[in-house]
């Protein structure tokens, strides 16, 4: 399978690539140095059968091979991330519910703040508020 020889950081490697348009400035952001950087894409084309970037004197661009390889990449890569996401944050919610108290007197933009950090950080949960009376039993 062509999936084992080919890691995962070098696909990622080769579009920081693309998207800075030079070796040195991929390797600068990536923090590796620019000649393993070159190394890594050199193997993957061997290893691929083709070039992906035309090299020229001020920096790269995708061959027509490289550009669809690119183009695919960046979908796969964002269906991996949100595969990894869901189960990152899959992982404690399972069936359950989370409850938390809000201690009066708390003012609106507080509540509003707390509200918006639970959205942003868990977008795989559905958020219920209920109100209830001070010392009443809650249902989840």
């Amino acid at each position: 399978m062509m999936r084992r020889r080919v890691q995962l950081v070098t696909l990622d490697c080769a579009l920081v690539i693309a998207e800075e348009g030079s070796f040195l400035a991929a390797s600068r952001r990536l923090g590796i140095h620019h000649s393993a950087l070159s190394r890594r894409i050199r193997d993957l084309e061997h290893s691929l059968g083709t070039a992906l970037f035309e090299r020229h004197s001020g920096g790269v661009r995708p061959t027509p091979a490289g550009a669809g390889l690119l183009r695919n990449l960046r979908r796969v890569l964002a269906d991996l991330d949100g595969t990894l996401t869901m189960v990152r944050t899959a992982r404690g919610v399972q069936g359950g519910s989370l409850a938390t108290d809000l201690e009066a007197p708390l003012h609106a933009t507080e509540i509003l703040d707390a509200v918006t950090d639970v959205i942003r950080s868990r977008p795989d949960v559905s958020l219920r508020l209920v109100e209830t009376k001070r010392g009443a039993a809650r249902s989840p």
